[in-house]
């Protein structure tokens, strides 16, 4: 899978839900032709994702940390939806002037609260999609996310343990997203997920999936699982409970 269809895949479903990325009725069109397999020029691909405004700049940031030239490299991408070693690369600093350079621009923060966000960031922080869920928050303004919602929108893992075709949805077991006064991973329990096969189109009982907004993402392999708990959970550990989420 390339790093375009990945960008796609995780961001679809917050695109379909009017929470991020171009506005244009046209765009969800495309994507979603894009996902199912249909032939869509790249460069078209490419300019519509540039335009998730919450995602792009973590790709050019993993990818400028790690001298990578492309930063739709599968690697670049899945290191910020997924996780793995290039968030390694990225530093503090580099990490907040980030955010204020790219979330003030128009359409996002005003600079000020660009800056409020940026002096949040605990030490060791990475540009994971954990952090910008707990850490930094909607820039789009277009949703507020509050407590009830970040279990929803951070990139959740489980184990398929039910699978009902006829309703297009399967069960997993999984660990939620709580709070007391800070974040943690609470014991197991189990949900049904939306199944769209356009998303995935082939699952097994017993696979580890990945979940955005309710919606099975993508089957992982059990490094990605990993990685995926390993950089959630150090997000969690390094919370320090910000005040724009409520």
């Amino acid at each position: 899978m390339s790093g375009l269809k990945l960008a796609a895949l995780y961001g679809i479903v917050t695109h379909r839900l009017g929470f991020c990325g171009p506005q244009e009725k046209t765009a969800k069109k495309i994507l979603l032709d894009y996902i199912s397999g249909k032939d869509i020029p790249k460069g078209e691909i490419r300019k519509l994702l540039k335009n998730f405004k919450g995602a792009f700049p973590y790709y050019k940031l993993i990818a400028r940390a790690n001298k990578i030239k492309d930063p739709f490299e599968k690697r670049v991408v899945k290191a910020y939806w997924i996780g793995n070693q290039l968030l390694e690369k990225v530093k503090t600093p580099g990490l907040k002037k980030m955010i204020v350079h790219d979330f003030s621009t128009e359409g996002l923060l005003e600079e000020k609260e660009a800056k409020l966000r940026a002096k949040t960031v605990p030490p060791g922080s990475k540009p994971h999609h954990s952090f910008h869920v707990l850490v930094i928050g909607s820039v789009s303004g277009r949703i507020v996310l509050t407590k009830k919602l970040v279990d929803l929108c951070r990139i959740g893992w489980g184990k398929v343990r039910k699978i009902d075709k006829a309703q297009n949805e399967i069960k997993v077991e999984y660990q939620p997203l709580t709070f007391n006064k800070k974040p943690h991973l609470g014991n197991l329990k189990k949900k049904y997920l939306i199944w769209d096969k356009n998303i995935l189109p082939k699952i097994k009982l017993g696979n580890q999936v990945s979940f955005h907004w309710n919606y099975a993402i993508q089957v992982l392999n059990k490094k990605e699982a990993k990685n995926l708990k390993k950089y959630t959970q150090k997000t969690i550990n390094s919370f320090r409970n910000p005040k724009n989420l409520q």
